[in-house]
């Protein structure tokens, strides 16, 4: 599992720390990437796409399930994140590429 989240100030569910790497026969399939309020497309991509190149390339899964949560745009005022569905376009656009 690989998730990029909002992390820090008492945000529920409070897990994700870039520690938490998941547990027993889990341990180090987690990867946990916490990001802060406000994050761009541009920082977004300059963070995702080193993260899954590098997930893909030590994983090799034969299939990826993708999630894009809606809290994450612009305007929402839950995730509170910076991200344009252009920029969710991008990151399925280098997913696919594998």
């Amino acid at each position: 599992t690989v998730s990029f989240h909002k992390f820090g100030d008492f945000f529920f569910p409070g897990t994700g720390d870039i520690k938490d790497v998941g547990a027993k026969e889990g341990k180090y399939y987690a990867v946990n990437v916490p990001l802060k309020d406000g994050i761009t497309d541009k920082a977004y991509k300059s963070i995702f796409e080193p993260v899954m190149e590098k997930v893909m390339e030590m994983y090799q899964p034969n299939a990826v399930v993708l999630q894009c949560g809606a809290d994450s745009l612009t305007g929402d005022r839950l995730g509170r994140f910076n991200l344009t569905v252009r920029g969710h376009a991008d990151c399925v656009r280098f997913v696919r590429s594998y």
